[in-house]
This record gives C-alpha cells, structure tokens and sequence, in this order.
C-alpha cells in the first residue's frame, strides 16, 4: 500500500529499508550455497549445508530493497532542496572571528630552521 509519506516518515522508512537491506545481504551470503564441511575426530563426518530460500529470489529481493533505499535517499534530497527549515534562521556571526591578542602581530612567526 503506497502512500506520501512526510520527511520525518521518509527518514524512519530509510531507516527501516537500510537494516532490511542488511539482514537480506547478511541472509543471501550466508544461504548462497551448498557448503560441505567434514567434522569428527579423524574429519571422516561430512556435514553439508543446502540452501534454505531460493538463491535467485532472495537475490532480487535484496536488489529490490536497495533499489528502493537508492530511490527514497534521493526524493529525500530532492525534497530537503526545496525546503527551508522552519523557526531557523542560519547567522554566521555566530561563529566569531577571533582577533589577535592585544600587542600580538597577525602575521605568525617563521619556522626555525
């Protein structure tokens, strides 16, 4: 079910699209093959390991996903260009200047060679 979404909504959906993306990632590198591996005292035991989901569709997924978290970051972009933020005003005096101290030259001494 689409739906507009606002940005505070779009930033938690980012979110929540990220750790997906990193559970599925974590979830097809795990399950993306048969793996054998021969346990026992003498390593004689074979253990193997099949996959539990279909490579091919938990491979779309994870694109799909990342797709979509490419797609939201950049309306969010997009939307943040066109916006200006409410109750802020940007002032740049807030960051001072500093000045030299009284009797100091502002030009910094040489290096020692």
């Amino acid at each position: 079910m689409a739906k507009k979404i606002t940005i505070n909504e779009a930033l938690t959906w980012l979110k929540t699209l990220t750790e997906r993306y990193e559970e599925l990632r974590s979830l097809r590198n795990e399950n993306s093959a048969v793996r054998t591996s021969y346990r026992g005292l003498k390593g004689d035991t074979p253990e193997t390991v099949r996959p539990v989901y279909d490579v091919v569709s938990l491979d779309r997924l994870v694109a799909r996903v990342a797709a979509e978290k490419r797609k939201l970051d950049a309306a969010i972009k997009a939307t943040n260009a066109r916006v200006k933020v409410y109750g802020y005003e940007m002032d740049e005096e807030v960051l001072g200047e500093l000045v030299p101290a009284v009797g100091e030259s502002s030009v910094p001494p040489k290096p020692k060679a």
